[in-house]
């Protein structure tokens, strides 16, 4: 499962059983989106990375 992160807390951007959190690219018109952790507003895609969690 990939997670969308925010580089600015390090904790997840998007709550993880939405639509969005379950794909692998965000489209623009999605921004500007708070941040699920800090509620910060994320304006851009370079605020974000993806995290892959194996399930081990």
């Amino acid at each position: 499962m990939l997670t969308v992160i925010h580089k600015a807390c390090g904790g997840p951007a998007l709550e993880a059983n939405t639509a969005i959190g379950e794909v692998c690219a965000l489209p623009v018109e999605r921004f500007p989106f708070s941040c699920f952790t800090c509620l910060e507003d994320i304006l851009e895609e370079s605020e974000l990375r993806l995290s892959e969690d194996l399930g081990i």
